[in-house]
């Protein structure tokens, strides 16, 4: 039975810290994917995002989201005698399922430390490269990017699930400039939900007008690097003195926007296989905590766009994405 989405009056938001008040919220605007072209990139240009529906065939998306779950079943990640596609949780210790970027913290768990490795194992495979490279995607960077000649998507994708009543485990507040400052900030992000993600299921929100935010953040960071003498490999990483933990702005959402969003809200969506959230690489953005009543399990991947012809981070395009890249 299809779940009830909540009114915004409803919505309980958690970040790793809190609750986000309702008025503190928003819903995002979504476009069907006939919307003419000069409509979705004046979106882009002018809020950093842009939730575009139907741009994939959900069959697609379903199958993937099927071999993802079959990658990883074997760590007892999925409640027994359901289908791998409905990706329900099996109730399990959820530390056993942390993402890869904990890596570097799982070595005292084997469970965790195996579903790392098949985690890697599903990014680095090629129905995973071939969802990055498919066409449908492929078409709407070019319909963004007109100017692009050479449209290709960066061999580090990040494959994310997000497991229900996991405790302070959400992807912190950030830009993702701040991991792709090899290249200037014009890459260009395809969010895409693996599955459904309705507002309580820990999807990505993004923070209204942020880009502005981001660019006196960017900048503070980098006078910050040069009175302190950064060397150029040291100014480029995410993780030198000046950064939060992480490479994150913070881990929490709301603590984040009662002290720099100055009364912007965050932005909240209904997410439906077959969507893609296209976002500036200077967008702010955050994901929840999953509280779907069924159990079922988020999954997303993190594809990033660049052009051949233009510079771009080429850090990002040197091998899969796989442990302790430095990236």
């Amino acid at each position: 039975m299809p779940i009830r989405i909540p009114t915004l009056d409803e919505l309980e938001i958690e970040g790793n810290v809190g609750k986000i008040a309702p008025e503190k919220l928003r819903w995002m605007p979504s476009f069907p994917a006939d919307t003419p072209d000069d409509v979705l990139r004046k979106e882009l240009e002018a809020n950093g995002v842009v939730h575009v529906k139907g741009v994939i065939p959900r069959e697609y998306v379903l199958a993937t989201r099927r071999k993802y779950f079959e990658t990883v079943a074997e760590t007892g990640i999925l409640k027994p005698d359901t289908d791998p596609t409905d990706g329900i949780f099996s109730g399990e210790n959820p530390t056993n399922f942390v993402g890869a970027d904990s890596a570097k913290y799982v070595e005292d768990n084997p469970i965790a430390k195996r579903h790392i490795e098949l985690v890697f194992e599903a990014a680095q495979s090629e129905w995973a490269k071939e969802f990055c490279e498919n066409e449908h995607i492929l078409a709407f960077v070019h319909r963004f990017k007109p100017d692009w000649t050479a449209p290709f998507c960066f061999k580090r994708q990040i494959w994310r699930s997000n497991i229900p009543n996991s405790e302070r485990s959400t992807t912190g507040v950030h830009y993702d400039h701040i991991f792709l400052r090899g290249g200037p900030p014009i890459a260009l992000t395809a969010w895409v939900p693996v599955g459904d993600v309705h507002p309580l299921q820990g999807g990505l929100i993004y923070l209204e007008d942020s880009l502005p935010v981001a660019q006196r953040i960017e900048d503070d960071f980098t006078a910050q690097g040069l009175a302190r003498g950064f060397a150029p490999d040291e100014a480029l990483s995410a993780f030198n003195s000046n950064m939060g933990v992480a490479g994150m702005l913070s881990r929490d959402a709301g603590e984040f926007q009662a002290q720099y969003a100055d009364g912007r809200r965050w932005m909240v969506a209904n997410y439906e296989a077959g969507d893609v959230v296209f976002h500036h690489s200077f967008s702010i953005h955050a994901s929840t905590t999953n509280r779907d009543p069924d159990g079922v399990i988020r999954l997303s991947a993190d594809l990033r766009y660049a052009d051949r012809e233009h510079p771009y981070d080429g850090r990002w395009d040197q091998a899969p994405y796989h442990a302790n890249d430095g990236l």
